[in-house]
């Protein structure tokens, strides 16, 4: 019985300081969200596109919606990228990835003199009987002023 103590024990040991060194690699933890940042004049020559729409998304018919929250840099790097909420994994991915490829280095440097954390809301959702994404009430829900909608469309 001891032995087998001693060896939970040891387990539950390295569990337990596993977890705690794990690193987030946040470096903003305390920076307020600016809503809508993008939105303002300043960042208007920023080459914006929508996320790829997941093709498991299309095949599934999934509609859904993703938000990232991310700081951006005077030097314009983005970090700190984190999902506040999604209805699918993949629209999280989809929308993590789209943030970074977006043209951040054809800006010029110093927009912001301090880095700003901002949120952008990204909606997935296929187009219907002539409607567009942006004119229909979505059934999913993500917060976000800031929407970039990325339509797909399903073949039969």
């Amino acid at each position: 019985m001891t032995k087998r103590f001693t060896i939970v024990s040891l387990f539950s040991i390295l569990v337990i300081s596993g977890c705690a060194t794990t690193s987030t690699n946040i470096e903003h933890p305390n920076l307020p969200v600016v809503d809508n940042e993008l939105g303002k004049s300043k960042w208007a020559q920023l080459e914006r596109f929508p996320a790829r729409y997941p093709q498991q998304a299309v095949i599934n018919s999934l509609e859904g919606c993703a938000t990232v929250e991310y700081v951006i840099t005077p030097d314009n790097n983005i970090k700190d990228i984190v999902v506040v909420k999604s209805t699918n994994k993949h629209f999280s991915a989809a929308a993590k990835d789209v943030v970074t490829n977006w043209k951040w280095n054809k800006l010029p440097n110093n927009i912001t003199s301090e880095p700003v954390k901002t949120q952008t809301r990204f909606d997935f959702c296929f187009d219907k009987a002539g409607q567009s994404c942006s004119t229909i009430e979505p059934e999913y829900s993500c917060p976000g002023e800031d929407i970039i909608y990325s339509r797909g469309m399903m073949m039969r």
